[in-house]
């Protein structure tokens, strides 16, 4: 809800409220008072007309005092007059019919009684003594419902001064006050006219003066901070008056002002740190920062020291101003100062050219590390120098991108001395990834997962797995002896060799039987002879898994054993397999290689690993060893594929207690998929092939 219906409800609210509270206290004040007057009218009525009464009951004569009773009811108030004796029998009474003014004289008692529920004793109680003054023979005004009261006065009859006063009887008579009512109501109605009347007044005038005064104004502001939020600065027109509003006013044109100048200035730091950072040479770097700033903060001349040792230092050797490449030494005690302070020198310092200066402010460039860079000199003129807490800012913030700048330019400068080892370790380490078997294929009959990590920025240990028929598949895993750029070249001499033999596969070149994994053996000893001259060795294992005999058909080059998980019975077993072991690759040219085949079941794991894990060390110079890496298998087994990698591999690195490895460690397990969980398979790839 808008502001000028919610001021409108509540003064609405008030308005009305005090009104009826106003208007209940009137009328009921009116109701009392009116209610009061009537009752000492008809008081009076009553006590005028004992005496005539009190006569027509002495000398028993109806007519006196129906004609006593009637004048009474000529005020149509009274609705009936009635005249008991002494002992409660009715001697005569008159009540006014319909209340059409026709009095008709009562000649059945019991109607009375119905009407009126008339206890004699009740009546008998209100007897009053016999006195002079006829309001004294009157009981007290009764009320029986809300516009009817009851008046009962004493009948006396004195026949001479000096004779006893004898009682007869009583006078009741009964007036009702429902014109009182009717008048209440009328006040009421009134009252009510007045009420909308000043409300209707009420929301005009109210809603008018808010919409000039407040509303208005307020949406203006509403307005405008919108198109601040977009980005369009609009000022608002102030008023003469000196109210909260327009004070509102004055301090949002006065926050626009403030927030075009921090955005202006924003740009200008942010264009500035873009043009900085993008500089090639540190005198282009000094040359645009010392642009921007004289731009942004009126300065006269703003110039760049920078540490002559071209690196970060703890303690400056030197300093070199780059616009003329004036250097300050280590002892010059302006420069000593600044770097036992590390705080900006402001006016009346020596400055840098040895001269005293007035108007001039010399502030350290500090890298994110608080590490000492250079420094900043400012030039101000003397009419113009203004250096407070914003221009501080601006220069500081500035230093940011310039001290990454400068950074950048030394990385650069010590990072074209090392570019010929780097770009050797780079190749090296781009051709390892590429003949790591990165596409291992995917297969309903097995799960898989891998880790490698190397010593040096390239590694020796290489694995390579190949889809030879349909239910076949050739495990490679090897590891070249020592690390770095040779051993990378060896593993790419390897891969290579093995795409041939996969080639040879494709053409029907090689068959695909139990002799394959010696032959391969065979053919990359070749290779690796041939490229490293028995200078360079690889221990390999060849495996090749039928998935229809489930059967493993191994040879080994001196490689470590694959260890086999078996999940027969209750406690899972690991046992390493131990294939007919043949020299290394690259040691011998003609060597021979022999195959041994094993048995699997769906549901099993093997584990190919290279000798890097097992021979790690810990801080004691303890290594892991095969027989806590057998423990770490059988612990982790029931896991899948790559949380079992995961969890054998952080075993492994808490035994090595965070010290570095000397040498790679790559690891590949490889899980015999069951029928369920082939099926299972099946179907979560036809749920991606139709989601896809």
């Amino acid at each position: 809800m808008k502001l000028a219906p919610k001021i409108i409800i509540l003064l609405l609210a008030v308005t009305f409220g005090v009104m009826t509270i106003y208007s209940i206290i009137q009328i009921k004040n009116v109701e009392k008072s009116l209610i009061k007057d009537a009752q000492e009218n008809h008081t009076l009525m009553l006590s005028n007309s004992l005496g005539f009464l009190s006569k027509s009951l002495w000398e028993l004569d109806k007519d006196i005092s129906v004609r006593g009773m009637k004048p009474l009811f000529e005020t149509g108030t009274v609705r009936d007059i009635i005249l008991y004796d002494y002992s409660g029998m009715l001697f005569n009474g008159v009540f006014l019919k319909d209340k059409v003014k026709k009095e008709i004289e009562i000649t059945d008692p019991e109607n009375i009684k119905s009407v009126y529920n008339f206890d004699f004793a009740k009546i008998d109680a209100k007897k009053m003594p016999f006195t002079l003054i006829p309001s004294k023979l009157l009981y007290k005004v009764e009320k029986l419902t809300d516009n009817m009261y009851e008046i009962v006065g004493s009948l006396w009859w004195k026949e001479t001064e000096f004779s006893e006063p004898r009682f007869l009887g009583f006078a009741v008579m009964h007036f009702s006050t429902e014109y009182i009512s009717e008048r209440l109501n009328e006040q009421i109605f009134g009252f009510l006219y007045l009420t909308i009347g000043l409300c209707i007044s009420i929301i005009v005038l109210t809603y008018a003066y808010l919409e000039q005064q407040i509303i208005s104004p307020i949406r203006k502001l509403m307005i405008a901070s919108l198109s601040a939020a977009s980005g369009v600065f609009t000022k608002i027109k102030t008023t003469k008056s000196k109210d909260e509003i327009n004070k509102l006013t004055e301090n949002f044109n006065y926050m626009i002002i403030k927030i075009e100048n921090s955005l202006s200035l924003i740009r200008g730091l942010s264009e500035a740190s873009q043009e900085i950072v993008k500089c090639k040479n540190i005198q282009e770097i000094s040359d645009v920062y010392s642009g921007y700033c004289q731009k942004l903060i009126s300065a006269k001349r703003v110039d760049v020291w920078v540490d002559t040792s071209n690196a970060l230092s703890n303690s400056a050797r030197g300093m070199r101003r780059l616009s003329d490449d004036k250097e300050l030494e280590q002892n010059d005690p302006i420069l000593k100062l600044i770097l036992t302070t590390v705080e900006e020198l402001h006016d009346r310092y020596d400055n840098l050219d040895n001269s005293k200066f007035i108007n001039k402010v010399v502030i350290p460039l500090l890298n994110s590390k608080g590490i000492m860079l250079g420094l900043i000199e400012i030039e101000f003129t003397k009419s113009e120098f203004k250096y407070g807490e914003e221009e501080n800012r601006v220069v500081k913030a500035l230093g940011v991108p310039l001290a990454t700048a400068i950074e950048n330019y030394w990385h650069v400068l010590k990072e074209k001395e090392r570019a010929n080892i780097e770009r050797d370790f780079e190749l090296a380490s781009a051709v390892q990834n590429s003949i790591l078997s990165s596409d291992i294929p995917k297969s309903l009959h097995f799960d898989f997962s891998t880790y490698y990590k190397t010593a040096s920025q390239c590694g020796g240990d290489w694995y390579g797995v190949y889809e030879v028929s349909p239910d076949k598949i050739l495990v490679l895993f090897g590891d070249v002896t020592g690390h770095g750029t040779p051993a990378a070249l060896i593993t790419a001499v390897t891969r290579g060799a093995a795409d041939i033999i996969k080639q040879n596969i494709a053409l029907g070149n090689m068959e695909v039987n139990e002799n394959l994994p010696a032959l391969v053996l065979q053919f990359i000893n070749e290779c690796i002879f041939e490229t490293g001259r028995s200078m360079y060795f690889m221990t390999m294992v060849a495996a090749l898994i039928d998935f229809n005999s489930q059967q493993i058909i191994a040879s080994s080059a001196g490689h470590t054993p694959p260890a086999l998980i078996s999940m027969n019975s209750d406690l899972p077993e690991v046992k390493y397999i131990y294939p007919k072991v043949g020299s290394r690759l690259g040691y011998e040219k003609g060597s021979k290689y022999e195959t041994q085949s094993f048995s699997f079941l769906p549901g099993q794991q093997i584990v190919f690993y290279t000798d890097g894990i097992i021979e790690g060390e810990n801080s004691a110079a303890k290594e892991y060893g095969m027989k806590k890496f057998k423990q770490s298998i059988q612990n982790h087994c029931t896991n899948n594929a790559e949380d079992f990698i995961n969890n054998i591999i952080n075993d492994a690195y808490s035994f090595f207690e965070g010290i570095p490895q000397k040498d790679d460690i790559a690891v590949l397990v490889i899980r015999f998929l069951t029928e369920k969980e082939k099926e299972l398979k099946k179907d979560v790839q036809i749920i991606k092939l139709k989601a896809a």
